[in-house]
């Protein structure tokens, strides 16, 4: 069995060199959904706000196409070794990762079109660890590795923001992801996407008991770009999320996030390899994210943490996120006291 499992190991890597420059045929968008805080896309006061979030993500399971957890592998080693036909191994796999995203966030104290201007850029830097072991009852074969750097970029140039009173806050968000982090087709440490997006948001707040309380929907769609030295375009998506916020105290917030999140169009192009192949399919997958936030400075530091888990995932890995977040409002830019 241990001479089999080798031969397996050789024809993947074979397979492996074979398709080194091909596209990877995992395009999974640039908005996760169900990991931004509540309010964070609530019109801010006049001023600058520094934001640093912390991302921990982990998955152990990658869900094909009907929702199914692939846990095993066969191949069909008859051209090599008729007497073995079809071996089957056991997978075990983790991927792990960690990101950092800085965010600048700018509302102004002018109004263009009696809203809130906003803008923002958020650099990142990502890590990401695997591990695969493949296995038989008698042997087993591990594969590991890892990667990290700073990763692509993302901007608000345009962001809008309406209140209507102190119940009801309506915004309008541009953003572009550009490819700035490291990519080329068919290397096994890109850190970016190799493609530009562009993101489309409308974030509705409805408030309660003086603020306290605050519901929350967003639509969210996403316009990408051809992926950079290939002759593909990955599908477009669309993002649905809502939730809830609720202060129990002035200084301590409880939240409950949740979204849903569609690949809307197909991949598109003459570099898209897998197409009527069983990976041909639109991915999907939902969020859902529980947080709890403090105000130890009253006005001006915030801090918080939440847990965040994938389900009803298909075509795509299913992950846990752990994040910390900080925020700090140094009142530079703000608006001047009314005398």
């Amino acid at each position: 069995m241990k001479k089999i499992l080798i031969i397996v190991v050789i024809v993947l890597l074979t397979y492996s060199a074979a398709t080194a420059q091909r596209i990877s045929a995992y395009q999974a968008g640039s908005y996760q959904p169900g990991l931004m805080n509540v309010r964070d896309l609530a019109p801010p006061d006049a001023g600058i706000v520094f934001i640093d979030y912390s991302f921990f993500n982990n998955s152990t399971s990658y869900v094909d196409r009907f929702g199914n957890k692939v846990n095993s592998l066969t191949i069909d080693l008859t051209p090599i070794n008729p007497e073995t036909g079809e071996v089957t191994l056991d997978l075990d796999q983790q991927v792990s990762g960690y990101a950092n995203v800085p965010v600048i966030f700018y509302t102004s104290r002018f109004r263009i079109l009696k809203a809130k201007y906003m803008a923002s850029i958020n650099p990142s830097y990502l890590t990401s660890n695997y591990r695969m072991n493949m296995h038989t009852s008698d042997t087993s074969v591990t594969s590991t590795g890892n990667t990290g750097g700073f990763s692509d970029i993302s901007f608000i140039p345009l962001g809008l923001g309406w209140s209507v009173g102190d119940k009801l806050d309506i915004s309008f968000f541009y953003t572009v992801y550009a490819p700035t982090g490291r990519y080329e087709t068919g290397a096994d440490d890109n850190i970016g996407k190799g493609y530009w997006t562009h993101q489309f948001q409308v974030p509705f707040y409805l408030y309660f008991l003086e603020k306290a309380t605050a519901l929350f929907v967003m639509p969210t769609y996403e316009v990408n770009g051809k992926i950079k030295d290939s002759d593909a375009r990955a599908g477009n998506r669309f993002t649905i999320e809502y939730g809830i916020s609720q202060y129990v105290t002035p200084w301590l917030e409880l939240e409950i996030i949740n979204g849903h999140n569609w690949q809307v169009s197909d991949d598109k192009g003459e570099d898209v390899w897998w197409r009527d192949t069983p990976l041909d399919a639109r991915d999907q997958t939902s969020t859902i994210g529980f947080g709890v936030g403090a105000w130890p400075w009253a006005g001006r530091l915030n801090i918080r943490v939440k847990y965040a888990m994938d389900y009803g995932t298909k075509q795509r890995y299913k992950s846990n996120c752990l994040s910390a977040s900080i925020m700090f409002i140094p009142n530079i830019l703000a608006e001047k006291p009314k005398e």
